[in-house]
């Protein structure tokens, strides 16, 4: 049977473990936090950068695009009328601008955000768990 002191020791050793294994925890749980944010904060940028750049070039692009319109419809307006070459060309754009909006959305739901945060705390979740069993 053990003696005051050995039990003493043995409980005192668990309390030391039981403290070093919640400290541990709580700095892996401030790990992946961070890690969060910091993916979260790059994302944003990304995100920001990458939307003014679009929408700069999207600007430019509209720009040219019109003119290029204007004399389309000018040049198939001697040949079938203003009015018929003005709505063959409306037709057509609306039916392309449709098609690429579908193409964008599909596109924007297969973006998947913090994949880095998520894969790590999953593998935290697993070492966690296989460590308790």
């Amino acid at each position: 049977m053990p003696t005051l002191d050995e039990r003493g020791d043995h409980e005192g050793g668990l309390i030391a473990l039981v403290r070093e294994t919640a400290s541990g925890f709580g700095q892996l749980v401030a790990d992946h936090i961070r890690l969060a944010r910091l993916e979260m904060t790059a994302d944003a940028k990304s995100y920001v950068r990458d939307g003014s750049m679009l929408l700069i070039g999207g600007f430019v692009l509209a720009v040219g695009y019109g003119m290029a319109c204007l004399a389309a419809g000018l040049a198939l307006s001697r040949v079938i009328g203003g009015p018929m070459a003005f709505a063959g060309l409306a037709l057509l754009h609306l039916l392309v601008g449709a098609i690429a909006l579908g193409a964008i959305v599909r596109r924007m739901k297969r973006v998947r955000l913090m994949q880095g945060t998520k894969e790590e705390v999953n593998r935290s979740i697993s070492v966690l768990s296989t460590r308790s069993h």
